[in-house]
């Protein structure tokens, strides 16, 4: 039997072709699903680790503010963006609705009851 130029391009051209199929095959498993969830479900059980959140506010400086009379208080707090949607959180902890960007302060459980008590005494002094 002859061999032609033809036999030496079969052999790695099934090869090329095999590690193409087991690629595309391997990209198709192991690509993580893109639902998170529900997105319609309400955010009534938000979770923020170990932190509690004890009031949301408006723009970060705001924040700050009240992260500064927190400090002042001797309170570990931090701040971040809250998540568009219908979650907020007032001075007693109790969840209300928002519809625009705003900030949660959040503070380690153990601190919650003070910061409150901070938050819900000095409201007009940060505000």
């Amino acid at each position: 039997m002859p061999l032609n130029s033809l036999h030496y391009t079969i052999g790695p051209a099934i090869a090329v072709a095999a590690t193409a199929v087991l690629v595309a095959v391997c990209r198709w498993v192991f690509t993580p699903t893109r639902t998170r969830g529900n997105p319609d479900a309400p955010f009534q059980h938000a979770d923020f680790g170990m932190l509690v959140p004890v009031a949301t506010l408006r723009t970060s400086s705001e924040a700050d503010r009240l992260r500064q009379l927190l400090r002042q208080h001797g309170i570990r707090s931090t701040s971040g963006t809250a998540a568009l949607g219908p979650i907020q959180v007032n001075a007693d902890g109790k969840l209300r609705r928002h519809h625009t960007a705003a900030w949660h302060v959040m503070v380690f459980p153990e601190d919650s009851m003070r910061a409150r008590a901070v938050v819900a005494g000095t409201e007009r002094d940060w505000a």
